[in-house]
């Protein structure tokens, strides 16, 4: 009895850890940014702060404090998230993609943390301006991943069905300039498509080097480590005025993050624990 009861409560906790994302910690850093304005980082600060329910608490720290924040919290077993408005804190990574695979960030996401970037291009700003590039979201997530798009003005995003459920703030049409591109997640065994909240609203045709390439384009989008079970969201990527990014990213917190982790309906197909809420009870007989 006392052997089953062990057991019960281990895998409890494996699956609390593993499969949910209840978020305990946020920090916000808006000191810096890109693709926004003080003023409007701040409105949706303000709001994120005042609405956002499900987490136990959250903080807009500066460069200094967010490096200590990234220490104590990317391995204590919670899953705690950083907001950026498309600056990366050189305190957290080191411009320029030097440090390959032991920087804070990248620890902080293999911890099974989250990084919600709004704003411009993830990873890609920081300290000197664009010295991340494009390879700063790729050296941080070992992946293949870009937002590059030629014309990307001219394609309209509308919400998924999940979008229209858990994020009812975004708008109907939108632009987004830099959304993440599903045939390469697809194509990243290490990475996986956890939920799109919006999407180009059909595959869109690009002539690169004579070859027609289809996309599906998603902005916002949970992308999830199959290994370690850390994320990255991209929200609204785009330099335009998008006063729904308080709300949404607010919305995304506590209907998407706060109810997956006290749903237990909630277990995300591709998860690797199949065992279900019944068989859970019938262990602890």
């Amino acid at each position: 009895m006392f052997k089953r009861s062990v057991f019960f409560v281990s895998l409890i906790l494996l699956i609390s850890t593993s499969v949910f994302a209840v978020i305990d910690e946020i920090a916000i850093f808006n000191e810096q940014i890109a693709w926004s304005t003080l003023d409007a980082s701040e409105k949706a600060t303000n709001y994120i702060v005042k609405n956002v329910k499900s987490a136990k608490s959250i903080r807009v720290l500066n460069k200094v404090e967010i490096a200590d924040f990234v220490k104590k919290t990317y391995k204590d077993r919670t899953t705690d998230a950083i907001i950026l408005f498309g600056y990366l804190p050189e305190t957290i990574y080191e411009p320029g993609n030097n440090q390959k695979d032991d920087s804070l960030i990248e620890k902080f996401i293999n911890g099974g943390n989250i990084v919600v970037n709004t704003g411009d291009y993830i990873f890609y700003v920081t300290k000197g301006g664009g010295k991340n590039g494009e390879n700063g979201l790729k050296t941080i997530t070992n992946s293949n991943f870009d937002c590059i798009l030629p014309n990307f003005d001219n394609y309209i995003y509308k919400p998924t069905a999940g979008g229209r459920k858990y994020a009812p703030s975004l708008p109907d049409e939108y632009n987004s300039k830099r959304p993440m591109k599903k045939d390469q997640i697809d194509a990243d065994k290490n990475w996986e498509i956890e939920i799109s909240f919006g999407t180009a609203t059909d595959g869109i045709s690009l002539v690169d080097n004579q070859r027609d390439l289809l996309y599906r384009l998603f902005d916002p989008v949970v992308v999830r480590s199959t290994k370690t079970g850390g994320r990255f969201v991209v929200l609204r990527q785009t330099p335009r005025v998008a006063p729904d990014r308080g709300p949404v990213i607010s919305e995304i917190i506590d209907n998407y993050f706060g109810l997956a982790a006290n749903t237990p309906t909630a277990l995300d197909q591709n998860d690797k624990i199949t065992i279900t809420w019944g068989n859970l009870k019938s262990i602890s007989r």
